[in-house]
């Protein structure tokens, strides 16, 4: 009878932990959070609600923790915020993350706009799919002058990942 082959260690990031480990942590955070808030509208007043309410606390105080979980590369992060409902979102974010650009995934303009609002000092560039999200006029005014890249249909990631970079670069 074989043995059974050796379990194979994940890889794993400059800072020794595993790739793709805040990126995967943050999405969980933000499906969390979303699930919380539905669940808080649709409940009535009570101890339910309320219940709804101390998830989104304990939410919101674990994603304080996960954006101190340092980025998987030496070289200074591009912050970008990714408006797309593509099913390649989350592969692009992963390799985006090996080239020095830590993407916060959108799926709708409306989104993007309200992320936006709240921290527009967050982001360096905004990478919106094409045709779609980039043509949308709040998007555009709410970016103000962060620059929105376009991801046309036949972008490669590198290519990708020198034009994020190139538009975060803060003279």
């Amino acid at each position: 009878m074989p043995a059974d082959p050796a379990p194979v260690p994940p890889a794993l990031d400059a800072n020794g932990l595993p790739r793709g480990l805040r990126h995967d942590l943050v999405n969980a955070l933000n499906a969390l959070l979303g699930f919380a808030s539905f669940l808080e509208e649709d409940l009535p007043d009570g101890p339910q609600r309320d219940f709804a309410r101390r998830i989104q606390d304990a939410g919101r105080q674990a994603m304080v923790l996960a954006e101190r979980i340092p980025s998987s590369t030496r070289t200074a992060a591009v912050h970008v915020l990714m408006v797309s409902s593509a099913a390649d979102a989350d592969p692009v974010i992963l390799e985006l993350d090996g080239y020095g650009c830590e993407v916060t995934l959108v799926s709708t303009p409306a989104r993007a706009v309200q992320v936006l609002r709240k921290a527009p000092d967050a982001w360096d560039v905004i990478l919106a799919d094409f045709p779609g999200p980039v043509e949308h006029a709040g998007l555009a005014e709410a970016a103000g002058d962060i620059r929105i890249i376009p991801r046309l249909g036949d972008s490669t990631v590198a290519g990708l990942a020198v034009a994020l970079r190139a538009a975060g670069v803060k003279p």
